[in-house]
């Protein structure tokens, strides 16, 4: 496990807070300073062009997507509907949790 920028991590799920993309669910695809990162959703942010944010204006979620964590790391290629694909799960798994914690 790497960890970047105060214990963030590449694929770590966001939610942005401020902002036209208020309510959204992002995962970080990049790091710019101490205070920007760069998200991506796969739909309307795309990995080709990732929306940067600034910290301040997100609320971080302890979820991880392990996949294009490691993809990221290794160099690989990480296409839209993966991370498309892993917001959505981790968006679920998060209201999942939701749900049982009361």
């Amino acid at each position: 496990m790497i960890t970047t920028v105060d214990g963030l991590r590449f694929g770590q799920l966001v939610l942005s807070i401020v902002g036209r993309d208020q309510h959204s669910y992002f995962l970080i695809v990049g790091f710019m300073s101490d205070h920007f990162i760069e998200v991506a959703d796969g739909s309307k942010h795309r990995i080709a062009k990732p929306k940067k944010k600034n910290l301040k204006h997100v609320k971080v979620k302890m979820l991880v997507a392990r996949e294009i964590e490691e993809k990221i790391l290794n160099g690989g290629s990480v296409v839209d509907s993966q991370v498309n694909a892993a917001v959505n799960r981790l968006k679920n798994e998060l209201e999942e949790g939701d749900r049982f914690d009361g």
